[in-house]
C-alpha cells in the first residue's frame, strides 16, 4: 500500500490497532471508537480539518501503519463486515478474496455468532432480558426507529446486569447528576444480535429505554443544554463494544473475545483494582470487568467463547 501525501496531511490522530487474532487467512483488530470504516468527507468537532478534506477511516489509517512499518500484517486486506463509528471492538479483514467472500456469505447466512458490551444510563423499566424484535425505519437526521411490523425485522437478544454497586459514593449519585448535568453508568446490556442492520443495537437499546451511555443520536437528553461530553462524565465516546465472536471456517472453530476497556486508560484489564474519576464518582474498572465477565458467564451458549472468558 502506498500513502499519499494528502493522506499523510489528514491523519486525524495516532492510535493504536491492536491485533486480536491472526492466521493465513484472517486478521482481527480491535477497533477504537470515533473511527469511520471508510474516509469520512464530514468534518467533526474533535478534528480540525476543513469541510472539503476527509477524515481517515480505518481502513487507510491501517494502511498508513503499515507504510510507517508500524503494522505487523503488511499484505492487503480485504474488509468483511463494519461496525459504526462510535462503536469499539472486534473487526474482522479477510488476507484474500476467497476468503472474504467465505465469511461474508457466513455473516449472511447467520452463521457467525456475536456479542457486543453496553452501558446505559437507565435502569431496566420492564424486562431485564428478552428479545427485541421490529422492523426498522429511517427517520430525520439518519436515524432509524423501530416499528411494530414483523416483515423484514431486525432481531436482537439482550441481558441486562445492574452497574450501580460499583460506585461507592452512590447515595450521592442522583444530586450529582441533576446538580452537574451529567450522566453516570448504571446498566450494563450484553447483545446478542441476529440480524445485523445499521445502528440496530443503538435502536434496540433506546426501543427497552436503555440509551447507551454517550450515543449522539440515540441516548436524548432530560437536562437542558447537556453536551455529550457531560453526558459521558468527560468520556467523548459511545459504550458499545463489539466483545465476542464465533465462527468455524473450512472446519477451523475461531473464537475471539475482546472486553471493552470502558472505564480504564489501558487497553485490557490489569491485575490491579485501578480506578477513574469521571464528574466526581469513582468507578472500578477490575469490578466492572468482573460484571462483564459475570454476565458473559451467565448468558452467554457459545462454549468456544466461554472458554477464552476470564
Amino acid at each position: 500500500f502506498e500513502v499519499n501525501d494528502k493522506d499523510k496531511r489528514e491523519l486525524p490522530f495516532h492510535i493504536n490497532i491492536p491485533i486480536l487474532y491472526e492466521d493465513e487467512n484472517i486478521l482481527a483488530i480491535c477497533k477504537p471508537p470515533n473511527i469511520s470504516y471508510h474516509n469520512d468527507k464530514k468534518s467533526t468537532k474533535n478534528i480540525n480539518i476543513d469541510e472539503e478534506e476527509e477524515e481517515m477511516g480505518i481502513l487507510s489509517y491501517i494502511r498508513h501503519l503499515q507504510s510507517c512499518n508500524s503494522f505487523r500484517y503488511k499484505g492487503r486486506l480485504y474488509g468483511i463486515h463494519r461496525l459504526d463509528k462510535v462503536t469499539s471492538g472486534i473487526l474482522l479483514f479477510a488476507k484474500n478474496s476467497q476468503t472474504a467472500g467465505q465469511i461474508s456469505a457466513k455473516f449472511r447466512n447467520k452463521e457467525v455468532t456475536k456479542y457486543y458490551v453496553a452501558v446505559s444510563y437507565s435502569k431496566p423499566k420492564k424486562k431485564k432480558q428478552g428479545w427485541i424484535k421490529g422492523d426498522m425505519e429511517r427517520t430525520r437526521r439518519s436515524m432509524w426507529k423501530l416499528t411494530k411490523s414483523m416483515k423484514d425485522p431486525a432481531i436482537t437478544r439482550f441481558y441486562t446486569a445492574g452497574l450501580g454497586g460499583l460506585y461507592p459514593n452512590r447515595d450521592n449519585k442522583k444530586d450529582q447528576e441533576e446538580e452537574e448535568g451529567c450522566r453516570f453508568a448504571k446498566t450494563l446490556i450484553v447483545f446478542q444480535p441476529h440480524t445485523g442492520r445499521t445502528h440496530q443495537l443503538r435502536v434496540a437499546a433506546k426501543s427497552i429505554g436503555l440509551p447507551i451511555l454517550g450515543d449522539p443520536y440515540y441516548a436524548t437528553s432530560t437536562i437542558k443544554g447537556e453536551s455529550n461530553a457531560k453526558r459521558t462524565n468527560g468520556n467523548e465516546r459511545t459504550f458499545l463494544h463489539a466483545a465476542a465472536l464465533h465462527m468455524n471456517l473450512n472446519g477451523k472453530d475461531i473464537s475471539i473475545w475482546s472486553p471493552p476497556s470502558f472505564f480504564q486508560k489501558g487497553e485490557s484489564p490489569s491485575e490491579n483494582d485501578a480506578e477513574e474519576e469521571g464528574g466526581g464518582m469513582i468507578i472500578s474498572s477490575l469490578g466492572f470487568h468482573r460484571i462483564v465477565v459475570d454476565t458473559m458467564k451467565k448468558y452467554c451458549d457459545n462454549k468456544f467463547i466461554l472458554d477464552l472468558i476470564e
